[in-house]
């Protein structure tokens, strides 16, 4: 059966990432014209060159900040897929400006864009970071308050309410997507990322932050991108809908912290833990999100979230 995102013009702000330059090649493999507009502030062209000598692909470099470039550039495409976001939540602590313009401001230019453009289909990846601090059982799309604790999340949180007014108001349909962690060969930033760098520097000590006893949500990044497109043309919404996205199970730090010595073979290191339940102000200790509502769907992880964990170590050290 064809799937209904074959064939489309497609617009991916910040296409040059990690996530949106798999993307980006997954959907040119869908039949796709792609369209990546983003600054390469974190995005690097390397991560297009599978992309780069398909007809069907062409890449802006742009701000999102800058709206004239952006409505010109979107205008005539079917689907926009709005990646383009600052996706370390370590810096918003210490410069919450970045994820208000880099979050907030462009996602609005985005939705003014697409207006003026008489694009009426969006996909927006957002973050379990909105529900703020999660206890058991795990949360579903429903639940409430939504309570941020990073700017990040507050940015994603925003940035949700906007689409979904647009969305009521301009006709615009919306899938917005609460992601786990994603994790995959790309990684810039993060618990796998890290520890692996200061495993580099020093693999007599390993420095972790917080107690070890945080845990969260895991999954890799052809996973995440198969759920995305599996929601798009399996769903019948009008208006704007949201899913959780990830596997069905969580992984603690000190599980991450195993794997990884055991896959470097520096299970001598010694283990030194900061403390604390937070690694940084911001950090959801221990994030739980049901997944139910795309297991509805038709559409599950198949790699389970201490698998995914192991998966992406073994990338990340096969290509480094």
């Amino acid at each position: 059966m064809k799937e209904r995102i074959s064939g489309k013009k497609c617009f991916i702000t910040g296409g040059a990432g990690f996530i949106g330059s798999y993307l980006s090649e997954t959907l040119l493999e869908q039949g796709c014209t792609v369209t990546v507009y983003d600054n390469l502030v974190t995005g690097r062209r390397e991560w297009l060159e599978k992309c780069a000598g398909n007809s069907q692909f062409r890449f802006i470099q742009g701000d999102l900040v800058d709206y004239g470039n952006l409505e010109r550039n979107m205008a005539g495409h079917d689907v926009v897929w709005h990646f383009g976001a600052n996706t370390n939540m370590v810096i918003g602590s210490k410069d919450p400006n970045v994820d208000f313009t880099n979050g907030l401001v462009a996602t609005y230019n985005v939705l003014n864009a697409m207006k003026n453009s008489n694009i009426t289909e969006l996909l927006f990846p957002s973050s379990g970071a909105v529900y703020g601090d999660i206890a058991r059982p795990p949360a579903n799309e429903a639940y409430g308050p939504l309570l941020p604790v990073s700017t990040y999340g507050a940015a994603k949180l925003s940035a949700e309410g906007w689409i979904s007014t647009y969305s009521h108001l301009f006709g615009i349909r919306s899938w917005i997507f609460r992601f786990g962690n994603v994790l995959g060969a790309r990684m810039t930033h993060g618990v796998i990322f890290d520890l692996l760098g200061k495993l580099r520097s020093n693999n007599r000590e390993l420095e972790v932050l917080a107690d070890g006893t945080g845990e969260k949500n895991y999954f890799l990044i052809e996973e995440c991108i198969a759920g995305m497109l599996h929601a798009y043309n399996h769903s019948n919404h009008v208006g704007c809908e949201i899913f959780n996205l990830g596997s069905e199970s969580t992984t603690r730090v000190s599980e991450i912290v195993r794997v990884i010595l055991e896959e470097t073979g520096n299970t001598q290191t010694r283990i030194r833990y900061t403390g604390g339940e937070r690694g940084w102000p911001g950090d959801q200790p221990r994030v739980y999100m049901s997944v139910e509502k795309m297991k509805s769907l038709g559409w599950s992880a198949k790699f389970k979230s201490d698998d995914a964990v192991r998966q992406a170590v073994r990338r990340y050290l096969s290509k480094a």
